[in-house]
């Protein structure tokens, strides 16, 4: 039996201010405080080159998309050399400097502005997957590995509307969102909860505007709300919430336009959560039977569909939500009988443990 293959998503590092309580605010950032040292505490167990081969982070390991609209997020750099992650940091370097062990980052959507050069700076050994720019992918024999917002609507990068940036209508709906969790207490993380009725009662060309606006409305925002944006040159800017609105309105149009209706309505559905359907896609395309994703922030372990045989389609799930369990992806590679084994982990009170298994043919 070969050693594994560790695939981790969505921790969600942050800059720690958004858990300082003052002047009645309440906190709006995913990962708490006690939860970075949990995290921090696993990569140490991971640090074992007699069972692990391969570390490969799968997206959102930083977060700069969840900040309130009238702040100016961090810089990414600026999250990795905050005191609350420090022991995150720490611990991913001395992993990377493991000559016997291979750490791969890839980005996803909420630190899709990562680069080589941060890398490289902060982490000596780790290997850069590639920017989320153009989606980053890890393949191993049939097996692929990457985030999966580069197939959801709302998440991908976008070169039609922000061909500079590239940022998506998500990084708008997260900024929001990170308002009324700050102003209200009550901050829905993901907010389809209500997009099946949307769908439904609007079809799926008006969607990507009726979300903005409802959530718009939920924070007590209107079109006039300035959102102040990253600086660039040294310089910050702002957009008006009815700016964001209109640069998108033509969202799924556009995505139609470009990959054919089928597609684009399956990307609107990988909004919702079916990111299976997606792996199915990219099973037929290629030569794949195992597809992971991170994203949804909810683990998975489907194996086969009515029309594709014999695949896996995983999802490694989060390690930020108080209400889901702290989970990852492990595969493993059994010659001798011809099989990959794919598994999905909990981290439990300092203890791993196997929520799921399931193989396929090599």
């Amino acid at each position: 039996m070969e050693k594994k293959r560790v695939y981790i998503s969505d921790i969600h590092m942050n800059a720690g201010k958004g858990f300082e309580a003052a002047n009645e605010k309440h906190p709006y950032e995913w990962l708490r405080p006690d939860e970075t040292g949990r995290f921090a505490e696993f990569l140490r167990f991971l640090n074992d080159p007699d069972s692990v081969q391969e570390i490969i982070i799968i997206g959102d390991l930083m977060d700069n998309w969840v900040y309130p609209v009238d702040m100016v997020p961090p810089s990414l750099e600026s999250i990795v050399k905050a005191p609350v992650n420090r022991g995150i940091v720490q611990a991913l370097k001395k992993l990377s400097k493991n000559e016997k062990i291979t750490v791969l980052y890839l980005p996803g959507n909420h630190d899709m502005g990562v680069t080589k050069e941060l890398i490289d700076q902060n982490f000596p050994g780790m290997i850069f997957g590639g920017t989320a720019l153009y989606n980053s992918v890890y393949r191993s024999s049939r097996l692929r590995a990457e985030h999966g917002s580069a197939h959801a609507m709302f998440n991908a990068p976008d070169p039609i509307n922000s061909p500079g940036t590239r940022i998506p209508l998500g990084y708008f709906i997260s900024r929001v969102v990170a308002t009324r969790s700050r102003d209200t207490g009550s901050g829905e993380r993901h907010y389809w909860k209500y997009a099946d009725d949307l769908l439904e009662t609007l079809g799926p060309q008006r969607l990507a505007s009726s979300i903005f606006e409802a959530v718009l409305e939920e924070a007590c925002l209107n079109a006039d709300t300035p959102i102040r944006m990253p600086k660039r040159n040294g310089k910050a800017d702002a957009v008006t919430a009815g700016q964001v609105k209109e640069k998108y309105a033509r969202l799924y149009d556009q995505w139609q336009e470009t990959y054919g209706a089928g597609e684009a309505f399956k990307a609107m559905m990988a909004e919702i959560g079916f990111l299976g359907n997606l792996a199915d896609r990219l099973c037929k395309k290629s030569d794949t039977n195992v597809v992971i994703f991170g994203h949804s922030h909810d683990w998975k372990l489907d194996k086969d569909k009515w029309f594709v045989g014999d695949r896996i389609y995983a999802n490694c799930g989060t390690w930020c939500d108080d209400n889901k369990p702290c989970t990852w992806v492990e595969s493993q590679k059994d010659r001798e009988e011809r099989r990959h084994i794919i598994r999905v982990m909990e981290w439990n009170n300092g203890t791993p443990t196997q929520l799921d298994v399931a193989t396929v043919s090599l």
